[in-house]
């Protein structure tokens, strides 16, 4: 049998791709909920009005979540809902509440990333999870993204050496192409911009192919005109192991999509790749360029893979958000999920340190 999700954040601009991908799921969404406001489910529209550029395929939302309950109130509808999970895509002020009350009911929670504005608002709901056994785990997708899950199999079986740095970049289109009326470009409710909303997605992924957490950061941000939150920034960082990276992240593209670099540079070889692909893109596949100084590799040691995403299941973002999400409703029950709420609590942590260094300069220990 599978699972019941009720859906808290229907004004949210994922929604219609989370919709989307519920409907491809062993599972139902069968309450939803915008906190403050009754929601028409047979009335709801797709939206092409949002605070950033994804696209909608199409689809009928409101056939997505036919017959599902309605609720106001989203502690009401975790507590009286019948619900598996609860699927959140909320602000990020309040949405620690409504996870700690899904927490104390049993309820076990996929959230939009980071979750929370900091460590601080979502460590002691972490610790309530994980003792009750409650999954809660936030959206970092790129952890099922296929050159991503290449490129850490390589490091973990040593192909690189010792990895000196890491060097990774994500930008996306200008603030002029978003909604900045919409709370994710709020500092009260959201606290940053580029680097809190599309910035965490590598500031996850970068560690996780290293398998060594971010230990400490010196950031400095860019100001946006439009909004009260930054429109880029720029980190380095220190990894436990001592491997140093850069890391840059804004809205500053001229045009809708992604600009996205990383590079890997160890004692025995590197790697150079996008590493992201989305149905925006113009090249058809994504390259992973890598140099070894192997014995194996002597007569070739430049060698180009090629990989060619899919989007059969997932047109909006690619068959591996799907994967991403397959894998969460397989395991939740059991915990073995992509993300865990503790990834997300040391993801606001390095958060918290770049923001703190970016108003007092300098280097800034990560807690934790």
């Amino acid at each position: 049998m599978g699972a019941n999700i009720g859906y808290i954040g229907i004004d949210h601009h994922h929604r219609d791709p989370y919709f989307a991908v519920a409907s491809e799921l062993d599972a139902t969404i069968t309450a939803v909920c915008e906190p403050g406001r009754r929601v028409d489910v047979e009335n709801i529209a797709a939206m092409d009005d949002r605070p950033d550029e994804i696209t909608t395929e199409g689809q009928d939302m409101a056939d997505l979540v036919g017959g599902a309950a309605v609720y106001e109130d989203p502690h009401e509808l975790v507590s009286d809902a019948d619900i598996d999970v609860a699927w959140i895509t909320y602000r990020s002020d309040e949405t620690p509440a409504i996870i700690e009350s899904a927490v104390e009911n049993g309820v076990h929670v996929v959230s939009e990333k980071p979750i929370a504005r900091t460590a601080a608002d979502l460590e002691d709901i972490a610790d309530r999870a994980n003792e009750l056994g409650v999954t809660v785990s936030p959206t970092m997708y790129y952890r099922r993204n296929p050159v991503a899950m290449a490129l850490r199999d390589r490091v973990s079986e040593g192909f690189f050496g010792d990895v000196w740095t890491l060097d990774g970049r994500f930008n996306a289109s200008q603030l002029s192409y978003r909604d900045t009326d919409h709370y994710l470009y709020d500092r009260e409710t959201s606290r940053g911009g580029a680097l809190q909303w599309i910035g965490p997605h590598w500031v996850d992924v970068m560690p996780w192919i290293l398998d060594d957490p971010i230990a400490r950061v010196n950031a400095r941000f860019h100001d946006a005109v439009e909004t009260d939150v930054e429109a880029g920034a720029v980190l380095q960082f220190e990894t436990e192991s001592g491997t140093l990276g850069t890391y840059h992240t804004g809205y500053y593209l001229s045009d809708r999509g992604k600009d996205t670099h990383l590079g890997l540079y160890g004692t025995e070889g590197q790697a150079l790749t996008p590493l992201h692909h989305d149905s925006l893109q113009h090249e058809p596949t994504v390259p992973l360029d890598i140099t070894s100084e192997h014995p194996d590799w002597t007569a070739a040691p430049k060698r180009t893979v090629e990989f060619e995403f899919t989007y059969d299941r997932f047109p909006a973002w690619g068959d591996f958000v799907q994967d991403y999400f397959e894998d969460y409703f397989a395991g939740y029950e059991t915990g073995d999920v992509p993300a865990t709420v503790d990834d997300a609590v040391q993801l606001l942590r390095v958060l918290d340190a770049a923001y703190e260094s970016g108003e007092r300069g300098g280097w800034v220990e990560v807690e934790g």
